[in-house]
């Protein structure tokens, strides 16, 4: 659609302006949901899979595997006692920690809406997707955020900037 100067103005439509006022929805309750955590630094996508977990009601367990390449790089099988995320084995510890988060976002998602996942889910909707994309970014960018916090105020800082380094996928996961 073309706007009075000739410029696109898709992004003013009606459908994008719901998007954009629903990710931000999203963000403001990822990063309220992160600041009643308490995580270390950097932060451990182990930890915080615990902690949320207690804040959710149900234990997330991280299971590593060997998942076929053409396939998804991370599954949420939900059970009635616990939520598990089988992530890929074989992908760098950064690509596993999005993926994971990714995951984790599906969880935080189906929360804020009031509705709890069923079983295994092989296929979501744009919109879920969408919805776990911007938690995990939000995620991401919180522990980036705090990483530079702790630069800023000269804390005891033992790691070095970088992404990988501020959102850190344990080894007591795999």
């Amino acid at each position: 659609m073309l706007g009075i100067w000739g410029r696109q103005t898709w992004w003013w439509s009606g459908g994008s302006r719901k998007l954009r006022v629903r990710d931000s929805k999203l963000r403001a309750h990822s990063r309220q949901l992160l600041r009643g955590l308490t995580p270390c630094l950097p932060l451990s996508v182990t930890a915080l899979c615990e902690e949320l977990g207690g804040v959710l009601g149900r234990p997330i367990t991280l299971m590593e595997w060997e998942l076929p390449a053409d396939g998804p790089f991370g599954v949420l099988i939900s059970r009635d006692d616990e939520d598990v995320i089988v992530y890929q084995a074989t992908t760098t510890k950064a690509h596993q920690a999005h993926i994971v988060l990714h995951e984790v976002g599906h969880l935080i998602a189906f929360a804020f809406d009031g509705r709890r996942p069923s079983g295994e889910h092989s296929c979501y909707s744009d919109e879920d997707e969408r919805d776990a994309e911007v938690i995990a970014s939000t995620i991401m960018d919180q522990a980036i955020s705090m990483r530079r916090r702790v630069r800023t105020h000269k804390l005891d800082d033992p790691f070095q900037h970088s992404v990988y380094n501020s959102l850190v996928l344990t080894s007591e996961a795999a």
